[in-house]
């Protein structure tokens, strides 16, 4: 059982020595010694998006992940636009929102941050090609061919939730070739809704409708055994009940890090009042999402049952698409039922990356994240998948350049990213070959895209 993966989100500004609050989301250590006075985040967004995205600009949902508690309104044509940053297990699409946050420092040696932002997702593990295709290119059309194949276990899913973080850090040594820093965050979770589907089937065959149109076909699942459960029926977004824990699960969470700098090559610096870092190496270590979500709601439901045969067509699967695990219940027969009352632990996850700088302000920067912590003992835990980034990238105040290479694990092929921030904006993605190739969406890895706006003051040079 594999539960729903978070990978980095913003690669890039999460190493810069100017990301700030981009970068304290991952290793609050970050604020402690700060180049800002202060720096306040307006907005920033990210989702992935597959190649259909471009074509389909009206029938998209940029946030889709963020919607699927919320609404119905034509989930499944949304969700085709959006797509995997990993090829074949897991499937994987994420968005998120960083609603207005702010950091700012306390002499040389403390910095504070508060943040808020909203993340959803939607995971899936052991989801054959020829479904992924059947689900992109629908049963009632000559581009999904006929298939069969042996299945076995496989599970699918969605969880979305808020998170509201205090941050504090604290520079311990602050001498010229030595720079020690520590952080800790704390975080409350609420507004958290989830729901999952998991199931085993011997085999799947894709074969033409009996008695249907010419391009008219059906699912058919031999020997289909199923569970699924949400943690609240599906329902509109309301501001003033985020907190309530009858609609809404909420936790706890809590980040830690540090951050070592050696030497100070760029002596000169400080006499041509330029205020860029001038270690030579950079030591960075940090713990994030240690906690969990607890979901006490009255009105979630866990429903459970077995089919020798079952058959799906178009109709059937846009209903489990648009309403999730409540659609689901009501395509197939229920056996047995009981309500949802679990903890889901937080995706916790080891970062740790070395900075170089081989000239002033172009930094080589090799960055690893790995799970942390017990695999998942419940369809609700998260996870993060291992994942190595390398990045080259150059940065001065004003603006960032890098391009952040990915290998994920269980992906063949590295993906490559690039970063833009020009003052106070910044844009990026984590994949170019999310962008090219319309043919199969099925085959393709999507791009996490991200935007975002902050403003700030520097503390003055000397």
């Amino acid at each position: 059982m594999a539960g729903p993966t978070l990978a980095q989100q913003i690669p890039g500004l999460s190493i810069s020595n100017y990301g700030g609050l981009y970068r304290a989301t991952e290793n609050p250590a970050v604020l402690a010694g700060s180049r800002y006075k202060w720096q306040i985040n307006l907005i920033t967004v990210g989702s992935t998006v597959n190649n259909r995205y471009f074509y389909y600009f009206g029938e998209n949902a940029f946030l889709y992940p963020q919607l699927v508690p919320h609404s119905t309104k034509e989930l499944y044509g949304r969700s085709r636009t959006m797509g995997s940053v990993s090829q074949g297990d897991p499937l994987y699409v994420a968005s998120e929102i960083r609603l207005p946050s702010v950091m700012f420092s306390v002499g040389k040696n403390h910095g504070f941050g508060v943040q808020l932002r909203s993340r959803g997702f939607v995971y899936g593990h052991n989801l054959p090609q020829d479904i992924r295709r059947m689900y992109f290119k629908r049963l009632d059309t000559p581009d999904t061919p006929v298939g069969a194949g042996e299945w076995g276990h496989f599970d699918l899913g969605q969880q979305s939730f808020s998170e509201a973080s205090f941050s504090y850090g604290l520079q311990l040594v602050n001498w010229r070739s030595h720079k020690l820093k520590v952080g800790a965050t704390a975080k409350y979770i609420f507004g958290a809704r989830a729901s999952y589907l998991r199931g085993s089937a011997d085999r799947y065959e894709i074969s033409p409708m009996p008695g249907g149109e010419a391009d008219e076909k059906e699912l058919v699942l031999n020997n289909f055994t199923y569970e699924s459960g949400y943690t609240h029926p599906n329902a509109p977004w309301k501001l003033g009940e985020l907190t309530n824990t009858t609609r809404y699960g909420s936790g706890w969470g809590y980040d830690l890090g540090a951050t070592y700098e050696l030497g100070s090559y760029w002596h000169h610096l400080e006499t041509d009042d330029d205020a860029r870092p001038g270690y030579l190496l950079r030591f960075s270590a940090s713990l994030t999402d240690l906690g969990a979500i607890r979901y006490r709601s009255p009105d979630s439901r866990v429903v459970s049952g077995s089919q020798s045969r079952a058959v799906i067509g178009q109709k059937e699967l846009e209903t489990i698409a648009d309403r999730g695990a409540e659609g689901f219940a009501e395509v197939l027969p229920v056996q047995s039922e009981t309500t949802l009352l679990r903890e889901a632990r937080l995706p916790a996850a080891l970062h740790w990356d070395v900075d170089v700088q081989l000239v002033k302000s172009f930094f080589l920067n090799v960055a690893k994240t790995e799970r942390y912590g017990a695999a998942p003992a419940s369809p609700l835990d998260m996870t993060q998948p291992d994942a190595l980034i390398i990045t080259p990238r150059f940065e001065n105040e004003d603006s960032d350049f890098s391009l952040p290479l990915t290998f994920i694990e269980g992906n063949r092929k590295m993906m490559v990213g690039a970063l833009a921030r020009f003052g106070p904006i910044h844009v990026g993605f984590s994949n170019i070959g999310g962008f090219l190739n319309r043919k199969d969406p099925a085959a393709l890895r999507a791009t996490y895209l991200y935007a975002g706006f902050s403003v700030w003051q520097f503390k003055p040079r000397k």
